[in-house]
This record gives structure tokens, C-alpha cells and sequence, in this order.
């Protein structure tokens, strides 16, 4: 054999030992790396701007918090761990109480309508546990009427009547559909505003209570010209006495 073929041998394993070592220190280096990453405590990123279509907040062990969503990534109701169906095109913030269930949120929209009139607002609404909205602060515009104002309701939970739906929407035979709508009813399904302060689409400042059924009882107005007045109705929703009089105001 040569001198330069010994030579060359010779440089052929330096580099073949250099090589291995190489190799040695990354694969040593990324095992400590992922050893690291796996016991690193929690960082914080800070972003001056950031651009995304849906944040989930979490808990610890992954269930939601809040979630913050353009209006083609907001997710369904969730009400006694279930996922109920509703068409909430729009965006939003949805609440959620330790269970995983939603527990409020906001959500608004506003586009042009016929005839150039706005399709319009904002609704921001906090649930009852097991339930749905108790309490909502909105404004709405449609058709060219506006209503701002606040709402208290009145429903049941949902464990008691959600069955009774989904039986009643499937009921084919309308006697079977009436009885089980009676039965929804009775369970606490229908959703009832048992209380309105603020303005109305008449554009008059009022505040309204309603019974159980969600019927107007009292009405205490003034209109837009500046007439007070505090009217009682009955369940037809016909003033029995109004306040003041009207012969007196006559007078």
C-alpha cells in the first residue's frame, strides 16, 4: 500500500470519529432540550398584534373558560354538558362556569337591511346554572325601530324541559305535539321577559312587569312628546286603569 493511500485511510477515519462525535453532542443536545422543554415552567408570550379567527381559554384540565370567535367559529350552546343546536352566525364572547357549561356571553352583528335600514346589535346576557339567559343588556334595530334596554327572564332548567322539546318538535300526531307542548310549558320551556327598563321601539322611556306568562301588567311611560303615565292592564293586554286620569288630565 502506498503512502497516499495510508494517508487517505487515515484522514477517511479522522473524519469518520469527528462525524460520530458530531452526532454524539446534537443527539446528547436534543435529548437535554426536550428533557428541558418537558420541565420548563410556564412562559408568557407578549404580541403587539395578532390576527386570529378563534381564541379557547382554558382550564387545566382543558375545558372552557371563555372563548372569543368571528362569527363562522362560535361555538353551540352547551347546557348539562350538551351541545344544543342553534345557528349563532355571528361573533362573540361565550362564558363558561366550572362544569363546562355556557354560562353567559356576548354576541352582536350589524348589516344593512331592506330598504337601506340596518339589521343591527349588540346582546350581552348572563345564564342561570343549568339553564338559559336570566338577565340581558341589549340594543336591537331593525326595520327602522330601535330598543335599548335591559331584560330580566324567567325559565326553567333545562334538564326538566329540553327532552320534552326535542319529543315535541318530532311529534308527528298533533294531538301528541299539544300535549307534549303543554307538558314543555308546564316543565318551564318558554322563555319569559318578566321585566324591561329603558326605551321602547315607540321610542318612549318605560319600564314594564310581567307575570309568569311573560304578559304585561304594568307599564310606566313617557312617550316622546312628554306625556307620563302609568297604565295597569289585564291579561288581554287592555288598560283597566291608568294614571293620570285621563278626564282629570282633561281638566
Amino acid at each position: 500500500m502506498s503512502s497516499n493511500e495510508t494517508n487517505l485511510i487515515d484522514q477517511l477515519m479522522k473524519q469518520n470519529r469527528l462525524l460520530k462525535g458530531v452526532i454524539g453532542v446534537a443527539g446528547a443536545g436534543c435529548a437535554l432540550a426536550l428533557l428541558m422543554g418537558a420541565k420548563a415552567p410556564d412562559t408568557t408570550a407578549k404580541f403587539t398584534e395578532i390576527d386570529v379567527e378563534r381564541i379557547n381559554i382554558v382550564t387545566a384540565e382543558g375545558k372552557h373558560a371563555l372563548v372569543l370567535a368571528n362569527r363562522d367559529r362560535l361555538p353551540a350552546p352547551i347546557i348539562d354538558g350538551k351541545s344544543i343546536k342553534a345557528d349563532r352566525k355571528m361573533p362573540g364572547i361565550i362564558f363558561y362556569n366550572a362544569v363546562g357549561d355556557e354560562n353567559g356571553g356576548i354576541i352582536f352583528d350589524g348589516k344593512m337591511g331592506e330598504g337601506g335600514k340596518p339589521n343591527a346589535g349588540v346582546h350581552f346576557s348572563m345564564d342561570r346554572f343549568g339553564g338559559d339567559q336570566q338577565l340581558a343588556l341589549g340594543h336591537y334595530e331593525s326595520g327602522g325601530t330601535m330598543e335599548t334596554g335591559l331584560n330580566v327572564y324567567d325559565r326553567g332548567l333545562h334538564k326538566d324541559y329540553g327532552a320534552l322539546f326535542d319529543a315535541m318538535m318530532a311529534a308527528k300526531d298533533p294531538k301528541e305535539k299539544e300535549a307534549l307542548e303543554k307538558r314543555w310549558i308546564e316543565a318551564g320551556g318558554p322563555q319569559t321577559k318578566r321585566l324591561f327598563v329603558g326605551k321602547t321601539r315607540g321610542q318612549s322611556s318605560a319600564v314594564i312587569l310581567a307575570d309568569a306568562k311573560g304578559k304585561a301588567k304594568i307599564m310606566m311611560l313617557v312617550t316622546p312628546d312628554g306625556k307620563p303615565m302609568l297604565n295597569f292592564l289585564d291579561d288581554s293586554g287592555n288598560v283597566i286603569q291608568s294614571f293620570p286620569d285621563a278626564k282629570a288630565a282633561g281638566k
